[in-house]
């Protein structure tokens, strides 16, 4: 009898144990698990927040290096590309666009754009106000963002363009947000690229036809776009002016009432309520193409220089063409008076947006 009890008492035992075990291990394994969901989580985060940097990285595309080089100032080879690039690129891309000669070109409506590439420029009736002059000269104004795509791109066009009433003594290299699209660009001048939001006034840019002032509103690079949200954004920049004449820039366009975007420009009398002109690159590859991305941002800077200086493929014609926009704008305000307002296809661009 006292053997079987303690038989009993052994096996209870052991069954007590085993039941012990089982239940320590299915909380370990339900451990396990919640820390498997918890990696899961966390890891699709992170891939949320980073996609952008990460697919251009998958990609292998050139931009795999994203910010790469960024407030970089351009080498003296680069900075001629845009200080002295020849006169003739700018007339026989003009007429390739006048004539649609540039492949897959189009117009519609006083539009012409280009169904192979991400291109478009309107030469529409301009908005004309009497302008801000000082110190005798007519004037260009730029408010711009880092952040913005749009800006980014024109900024390419607007260099060339600027560079045909004077020369810049330096430039920087830039890119776009790395969420609105990561295109490279150039800066007018070192930009804040982490900061919360600031207005930053200034370029290295003298001419003696024409001033220029610029500003941008930095913020953080890595972001998205960001610009000042009161109902009157221009008023942020007139409160942060630096000096009397950037105060007079600033009031005057507020004073437009015309701001529905960046860029947001003046270009003599002729204001301009975003990007006149849009280029945006050709399709390098058929994924581009297919997933509809921007090309431009799968271009690092020396491409671009390299085309617009070697005029030779549809993007460095559509860039050029674009510039003349914004010099076809001016002229007037300086009454014809730079070499490049002789060009016919600048009096023709001249002529189409009821300037002349």
């Amino acid at each position: 009898m006292f053997k079987y009890l303690v038989r009993v008492i052994i096996y209870d035992w052991m069954a007590r144990r085993k039941s012990a075990r089982k239940a320590r291990q299915g909380g370990t394994n339900t451990l396990k698990l919640m820390n498997i969901a918890l990696i899961i989580i966390v890891a699709g985060l992170v891939i949320y927040i980073m996609w952008p940097s990460i697919s251009l990285a998958i990609r292998g595309q050139p931009l795999g290096k994203t910010l790469s080089g960024i407030n970089n100032p351009l080498s003296l080879a680069q900075l001629d590309v845009i200080n002295n690039a020849p006169n003739s690129y700018f007339e026989q891309a003009g007429q390739m666009m006048l004539n649609l000669s540039i492949p897959g070109e189009g117009v519609s409506n006083s539009t012409y754009y280009a169904s192979s590439s991400d291109f478009q420029i309107a030469l529409v009736k301009s908005v004309v106000l009497p302008g801000y002059s000082y110190g005798g000269k007519p004037s260009v104004i730029y408010i711009g963002a880092t952040s913005c795509l749009w800006c980014g791109e024109n900024r390419w066009a607007m260099a060339l363009a600027l560079s045909r009433f004077g020369s810049f003594n330096s430039l920087y290299t830039g890119y776009s947000a790395i969420h609105d699209q990561d295109l490279p660009t150039l800066y007018w001048k070192p930009q804040d690229l982490y900061v919360n939001g600031s207005a930053n006034f200034g370029n290295m840019y003298s001419s003696s036809y024409i001033n220029f002032f610029s500003v941008e509103y930095d913020s953080n690079i890595t972001s998205g776009f960001q610009f000042p949200t009161t109902s009157a954004p221009i008023g942020y920049f007139v409160a942060r002016a630096p000096n009397a004449s950037y105060s007079g820039a600033m009031k005057y366009m507020n004073s437009t009432n015309a701001f529905s975007g960046t860029p947001f420009t003046s270009w003599g009398s002729v204001i301009n309520r975003g990007a006149d002109a849009v280029v945006l690159g050709t399709p390098q590859n058929a994924s581009v193409s297919a997933g509809g991305e921007i090309p431009l941002t799968y271009m690092t800077h020396q491409q671009v220089f390299g085309q617009l200086s070697s005029f030779n493929t549809t993007f460095a014609v559509e860039e050029y063409a674009a510039a003349d926009v914004y010099i076809a704008e001016l002229c007037p305000s300086i009454n014809n008076s730079a070499p490049i307002c002789s060009l016919p296809a600048i009096q023709a661009y001249e002529q189409k947006m009821g300037l002349s």
